[in-house]
């Protein structure tokens, strides 16, 4: 009456096809018509995924085909944006991350997407934090499993990173990214007030240097009026 069909296998034929019940107007759909069903076809590809995650416990994502994995790749090869400086060794460092997180998951018996996202990980391995602190520079909300202090999950991750190659060169070849805004890190607050306290000092010369400017310009038009 709606426009639609509940479809019901009662039996199966002997040529391995599934057969409705005798009340439908249709009695047999044959395998090889399956492919002519697309919303069938789609209803057997999840209960296959679902089956498969009942069984083993998790359903993985395609780590290789992250949208922020691309991202980096693509701007790494036009040498443009925050990807620019992304390299072999990042991506190494990345499917590394994702194997741990698939160890954490299984450790705590959770599907991997909820001890952290693909997106997550990727940012670390461009950003390199060695520690919590510079972690929150990045990124202030942590993923839950890495916010509680009693785990261990956050000193691994952070173990990962500082003993990856990537790292490694980070500590002897200075990146002029490690220069820009975004990833400026303060190894503590005496640092991160000695830093305001040069900007400061670098508004007021050129506030200074802006009045004097002024005066001798009000100056040169009294003059001339005169």
């Amino acid at each position: 009456e709606n426009g639609s069909a509940d479809v019901f296998v009662d039996s199966i034929d002997s040529h391995g096809a599934p057969t409705l019940p005798s009340s439908s107007t249709s009695s047999i759909i044959y395998a090889s018509e399956f492919p002519c069903h697309h919303n069938l076809m789609k209803a057997i590809s999840i209960s296959q995924k679902r089956c498969l995650k009942l069984w083993t416990g998790d359903e993985e994502e395609p780590i290789l085909r992250d949208p922020s994995l691309l991202s980096m790749i693509k701007q790494a090869a036009n040498q443009k944006g925050h990807g620019k400086h992304w390299t072999d060794a990042n991506t190494k460092l990345y499917a590394q991350l994702a194997a741990w997180r698939r160890v954490c998951a299984r450790r705590e018996k959770v599907h991997s997407s909820e001890v952290c996202s693909l997106d997550f990980l990727v940012h670390m391995a461009l950003k390199l934090p060695k520690d919590r602190w510079e972690m929150r520079h990045h990124s202030y909300v942590l993923p839950m499993l890495l916010e509680d202090e009693s785990l261990p999950y956050l000193n691994e991750l952070c173990e990962l990173v500082t003993s990856s190659d990537v790292f490694q060169l980070k500590g002897q070849t200075p990146s002029t990214e490690s220069q820009s805004m975004d990833v400026v890190f303060y190894s503590s607050n005496e640092d991160a007030n000695e830093n305001n306290h040069e900007r400061r000092k670098g508004l007021f010369k050129l506030l200074m240097a802006s009045a004097v400017v002024g005066v001798i310009l009000l100056t040169v038009t009294r003059s001339r009026r005169r």
